[in-house]
């Protein structure tokens, strides 16, 4: 059963809301609000009809609760656990993520440091003492514990991509730009990684810069022609090597074409997007862009 064609959770029927669950739990997917009205109106009147699917759905609930703040029902999905599987690391970990949600910073760092003991190869472990710290506005922090997890388990892409953010929102871009390139390494495709390498190199500066920032627009665009983004990344990155005294005049050529072609692109972008919107105007955008064009004429 689609979630789009169900208006109240609270009234479906046992059978549905179970193997909606268990879809979302095989999807992995977070529909925390209805998660939430299926349990309590619905699946938590018949526990035992569940079987053992009672637990893996309690654990879905509980991370649900505490997605919407219902500690009500996270404190009663833990106890439940706990009674089930007593020492249980996954249970050890929701009761650090409650304490976490309770502001209780320091018994939620002790239990992950505990939990990290028994079990070092879990991952998810370090990355809750990250949130942690984050929570706490400790970004240095956060920044040396990511890079010692990343020492020893490089290919944690999910680690790089929040490094590459730190980094970025620290304006220390040249590190930021390094987490990019190692998870390019693993997607080596992805537009995202391109479009954000060519704003870092772009936001740097400077001929060198303007050139690798084109490269990486213009290999954003080639696998994402409608990322509006990239469009006008380039479209700004190819204003400013136009302007570079020692750029070569065949370089220089071809920044001016590909300048004239982006802002056709860009404008196209938009006013597609304005075509398949509902009343949005973006005129006054284009007349910007036109505008723009002119003065750089």
């Amino acid at each position: 059963m689609a979630q789009q064609n169900i208006e109240d959770y609270t009234c479906i029927d046992f059978y549905n809301a179970r193997g909606l669950l268990r879809k979302w739990r095989t999807e992995q997917v977070r529909n925390s609000r209805p998660i939430i009205e299926m349990w309590e109106h619905v699946l938590s009147r018949s526990p035992s009809s569940l079987g053992d699917e009672l637990w893996p759905i309690l654990e879905q609930v509980c991370i649900s609760a505490l997605d919407v703040a219902r500690h009500d029902i996270v404190l009663d999905t833990i106890q439940r656990l706990d009674r089930k599987f007593p020492n249980s690391n996954r249970v050890r970990r929701l009761q650090a993520m409650r304490l976490e949600s309770l502001g209780k910073f320091s018994e939620a760092n002790y239990l992950y440091d505990n939990l990290i003991k028994s079990d070092p190869s879990n991952t998810l472990y370090i990355k809750r003492k990250v949130v942690i710290l984050l929570a706490k506005g400790d970004k240095i922090e956060a920044i040396n514990t990511l890079n010692g997890h990343l020492r020893t388990y490089i290919n944690d892409t999910e680690a790089w991509k929040e490094l590459s953010e730190l980094y970025f929102s620290e304006n220390d871009l040249l590190r930021g730009i390094h987490c990019l390139e190692e998870l390019m390494l693993s997607n080596p495709h992805n537009p995202i990684y391109f479009r954000r390498l060519g704003e870092a190199r772009y936001t740097l500066g400077g001929q060198e810069n303007y050139e690798t920032a084109k490269k990486y627009f213009e290999h954003a665009l080639e696998a994402n022609p409608n990322c509006l983004r990239s469009s006008i990344g380039l479209m700004l990155t190819c204003n400013q090597l136009s302007q570079c005294k020692s750029l070569s005049s065949n370089k220089k050529n071809d920044a001016v074409n590909k300048y004239e072609d982006v802002v056709k692109n860009t404008i196209s972008i938009i006013e597609d997007a304005e075509a398949g919107s509902d009343g949005l105007d973006h005129e006054w955008i284009i007349k910007e862009l036109e505008c723009h064009r002119k003065i750089n004429d």
